[in-house]
């Protein structure tokens, strides 16, 4: 038996209502082979909400923390057996970043950092309505000072932002952020 290719990840990184899903949807009719689109929402979306008791703060924490980390190791599952992944993730979490450093260690990872104006995330926050006002611009999502491509949501349509990461990956090296991040980082994780 042949061994597999891996897949390749783009990780679309971005405060919530950047733009995110809308650029991951249009990525998935631009790009020339089929890739899974494949947001962290929907994930969380799949666990109950019908407790029967009240989760305190701790354990709320605790819980999210192993979605997240069950995240990364789906996008690494499905990546592993050579599927194309489109990550829709905030890294507004430190130890976000250095647990998928660990966890996509030897895969194709393309870094987008997803950018908006303050004020239209507020606006947009307000028109989803499913978010508080306010919690896009509290996400510290570009501290890891590394990205292979940067698109900017704020007056450009989500299908001219893809066009621009499509346009710009046959131009990356195979050394990218994830790598040089990976060679950065100081034992403990990044910082």
């Amino acid at each position: 038996m042949a061994a597999e290719t891996l897949g390749r990840v783009i990780l679309l990184n971005g405060a919530s209502s950047s733009g995110k899903g809308s650029i991951g949807r249009a990525l998935q009719r631009l790009l020339p082979e089929p890739w899974f689109h494949f947001p962290v929402d929907s994930l969380g979306a799949m666990r109950s909400t019908d407790h029967t008791r009240v989760l305190d703060d701790t354990e709320i924490a605790a819980m999210l923390r192993r979605t997240r980390r069950g995240y990364h190791r789906a996008v690494a599952a499905l990546a592993s057996v050579g599927n194309d992944v489109i990550m829709d993730y905030p890294l507004s979490e430190r130890w976000r970043l250095d647990d998928l450093l660990d966890t996509l260690e030897g895969y194709d990872v393309t870094a987008v950092d997803v950018h908006c104006d303050p004020d239209e995330l507020d606006r947009r926050e307000r028109a989803r309505g499913d978010r508080p006002v306010g919690l896009a611009r509290s996400q510290r999502v570009f501290e890891h000072d590394d990205r292979d491509i940067t698109v900017d949501t704020t007056r450009t349509s989500p299908e001219e932002c893809a066009a621009a990461i499509v346009a710009r990956l046959p131009a990356l090296g195979p050394d990218k952020a994830f790598d040089r991040l990976r060679r950065r980082r100081s034992p403990g994780g990044l910082g």
